[in-house]
């Protein structure tokens, strides 16, 4: 399974590349939005995003526009410390499959992503 891991923060991608540092999964990084949308854009057989809001250049809800107004259909898990029901709200609306607030844990990750992805993650 390939996983595009977009946040802005560097400690958060590493927290996520030792969740799934015992699997055969591969991930992508992107550190902004529209990284994330290049990476899409250029990048074959993506399985699922993780996607941060609060990001440089372009949020991670910004991204979530662009990539479903432009037909993606990838299944996206917003990954963020916005936790209030608007917020949710807003992300489920504009097209996340669903939405972990963070802190989390590799029990939730693994939950939420074979909620999606209706398949076994490890």
């Amino acid at each position: 399974m390939k996983i595009l891991v977009t946040d802005d923060s560097k400690s958060v991608h590493g927290f996520i590349e030792a969740m799934f540092a015992e699997t055969e999964h591969t991930l992508l990084h992107a550190y902004d939005g529209q990284q994330a949308i290049d990476t899409v854009a250029g990048e074959q057989n993506i399985d699922v995003i993780l996607l941060d809001w609060e990001m440089p250049n372009v949020t991670g809800v910004e991204a979530l526009k662009k990539l479903r107004d432009g037909g993606s259909e990838i299944p996206i898990v917003m990954v963020t410390s916005k936790n209030n029901v608007k917020d949710i709200s807003e992300a489920l609306t504009f097209g996340a499959d669903e939405y972990i607030m963070k802190p989390f844990t590799k029990d939730i990750l693994f939950e939420k992503l074979e909620m999606v992805l209706e398949r076994k993650v490890a």
